[in-house]
């Protein structure tokens, strides 16, 4: 429910009943009504302009929704930044049937989340279908980038959807589900590699984002995990990418004593890893929105954004970040200028870290019952 208007000096004087986008959309002296977020959202991006009226706008609020469709593409946090939308949707609707669009990467996280009846891939011969098909469209895909880059995204996805943000930082954070089952079978793997659940302290350990730009130092890495062997921790090295070489990582962990996991636990059983988790470490990435989702205590490492913009909602959280000459460049998707590592990350020393990282299991040590996979 928006009224857009496509500027004459831009689009010329439109005839009746003239598509700019789509069918759904018809201009009649450059003025068209709009049903759905979705086409408003591209219609804006094509130059025109919302000139919807208050009246219509305290209207949109108060309609039913059978029929609710959102789009939660790009990495793993992008989409994850939806969930708490997603989860505010079912409260105001709670007879509608939410339906979430995400890559097949990141389908595993919203899994079993009691807020989407049915999540799907994102392909494109079947959006067309999806979109006509929903009483409303959501898409928040480059809210991390955006305008509103500077904000929280979660704060960006509920002003961009008009809904009021909820008052509760919990609500505020994405609600996952990681089965018991799930947790047992992981409790056996790291079982089977010398880690006790029970008794030992684990630290885990992200070696990288989708961005190498955002990556820490890997010598870093290997410093850091040395100590905390040395404290005698478990520390389980978490990651994806072939980039690192798995006998090169494996000679290195053997060597240290840590337990390397990098490319060989899928999404869902990386969650539960988490899970049993007393501190992780990473950069600004999915893995880390995992760990804060789940509150696990999290030491996240900062450098083209200022964590100001990405921690509001999270607890048991210590945010390390300088700001030097470049940085933030708010820079998400490109490899850094001057080179990698990206300065902004080399500038977070080790010792920081090992610091943080026993700040937090003194805070917040995590009981046996409160992790463990239990009926």
């Amino acid at each position: 429910m928006y009224l857009l208007y496509a500027p004459r000096e831009k689009f010329n004087n439109l005839p009746p009943k003239t598509p700019l986008i789509t069918e759904e959309v018809l201009f009649t002296s450059n003025v068209a009504y709009c049903p759905k977020f979705f086409w408003k959202k591209y219609h804006i991006l094509q130059g025109c302009r919302d000139v919807t009226p208050n009246w219509m706008v305290r209207m949109r609020q108060r309609r039913e929704l059978k029929n609710i469709l959102l789009i939660a593409t790009g990495g793993i946090g992008d989409s994850m930044w939806c969930m708490p939308f997603a989860n505010a949707l079912r409260k105001k609707y709670p007879q509608s049937a939410i339906l979430a669009v995400c890559s097949e990467r990141v389908m595993p996280v919203w899994q079993g989340v009691p807020y989407c009846n049915m999540c799907v891939k994102d392909e494109f011969w079947n959006m067309q279908a999806l979109v006509r098909g929903a009483d409303e469209v959501y898409d928040f895909a480059g809210v991390a980038t955006g305008k509103e880059k500077q904000l929280d995204p979660i704060e960006t996805v509920f002003k961009t959807g008009e809904l009021p943000l909820p008052k509760d930082k919990k609500d505020c954070r994405p609600q996952l589900v990681v089965t018991i089952d799930e947790g047992k079978r992981i409790e056996a793997m790291l079982k089977r590699e010398g880690i006790s659940t029970r008794t030992d302290k684990i630290v885990s350990i992200a070696l990288e984002s989708s961005t190498s730009n955002r990556n820490w130092v890997f010598e870093y890495v290997k410093e850091t995990t040395k100590k905390l062997i040395a404290d005698g921790y478990k520390v389980i090295w978490l990651g994806e990418s072939t980039d690192y070489e798995t006998r090169m990582l494996d000679d290195e962990t053997n060597a240290i004593g840590a337990t390397n996991l990098v490319h060989r636990t899928n999404l869902r059983e990386t969650m539960a890893v988490l899970a049993l988790t007393d501190v992780f470490v990473g950069p600004a990435s999915g893995l880390m929105v995992i760990a804060t989702s789940l509150e696990i205590p999290t030491v996240g490492l900062f450098g083209a954004f200022n964590p100001k913009s990405r921690d509001k909602f999270y607890t048991k959280f210590i945010p390390l970040w300088h700001k030097i000459e470049c940085a933030p460049c708010y820079e998400h998707w490109t490899e850094c200028r001057k080179g990698h590592p990206a300065p902004c990350m080399k500038v977070i020393q080790p010792i920081e870290v090992y610091e943080a990282i026993k700040k937090l299991l003194s805070l917040y040590p995590r009981s046996i019952l409160g992790k463990l996979p239990i009926e």
